[in-house]
């Protein structure tokens, strides 16, 4: 009952952000886009439709906008200050954009969005980085994070808080070149691996959301 509760939550959420400007000013709003309750990636593909994003695009520019902004913000903030991940939230997060995307590639003034600087309401979270850039250094950051996609080293100290600080070639996903003691596998972070390269290789495979008469 309470995770269909949480379910129905989200689906008003979706709804309020094609609908209205005011929600999106309000942080209890984004947290309940990035609910704790929402598991899975087929979730956010259920619960958020293609003709959703699609509206929220030609209709609600700004609102998917800020739903852009927010997110990757929050995956930023999880690469500053990985001993304080919500794990699922982080990977709601990265869900949502997995989602809303290949329709921001369909569209050239959006595929330029993603590419191009912030405005300067933003600059103080994405300072002089295209949005794209942020968001692809942070989840390249998070395929080697401590406890969330790699095993924590005894001889390290845990808890971390620079994850671009981290120089070690113990933190791995498979033996190798350098470290040739195979690491521990661990189911959960397997899944958050292939969360993270599934938003990975849709940010890096734009071209096969655009239509033809649009590419040329």
């Amino acid at each position: 009952m309470g995770n269909s509760g949480s379910k129905i939550n989200f689906r008003k959420a979706v709804v309020e952000l094609t609908t209205k400007k005011s929600k999106v000013e309000e942080d209890a709003f984004w947290e309940e886009l990035c609910a704790s309750n929402i598991n899975s990636a087929a979730d956010i593909f259920s619960l958020i439709t293609a003709d959703d994003v699609r509206s929220l695009r030609d209709n609600s520019p700004s609102n998917l906008a800020a739903l852009c902004y927010k997110t990757v913000d929050r995956i930023t903030a999880a690469c500053n200050s990985p001993s304080a991940i919500s794990s699922t939230k982080v990977l709601n997060c990265i869900r949502l954009l997995t989602r809303v995307c290949p329709y921001l590639f369909e569209d050239s003034d959006w595929k330029c969005f993603f590419w191009s600087l912030p405005p300067a309401e933003e600059n103080e979270q994405f300072p002089h980085q295209p949005l794209a850039y942020t968001l692809i250094s942070a989840l390249t950051d998070l395929l080697f994070c401590p406890e969330f996609t790699v095993s924590s080293l005894r001889n390290h100290p845990e808890g971390s808080d620079d994850l671009s600080a981290i120089d070690s070639c113990e933190y791995i996903w498979e033996a190798g070149v350098g470290f040739a003691t195979k690491p521990p596998q661990v189911a959960e972070h397997d899944q958050r691996r292939t969360e993270i390269l599934k938003l990975l290789l849709t940010c890096f495979s734009e071209v096969i959301y655009v239509s033809v008469s649009g590419e040329i």
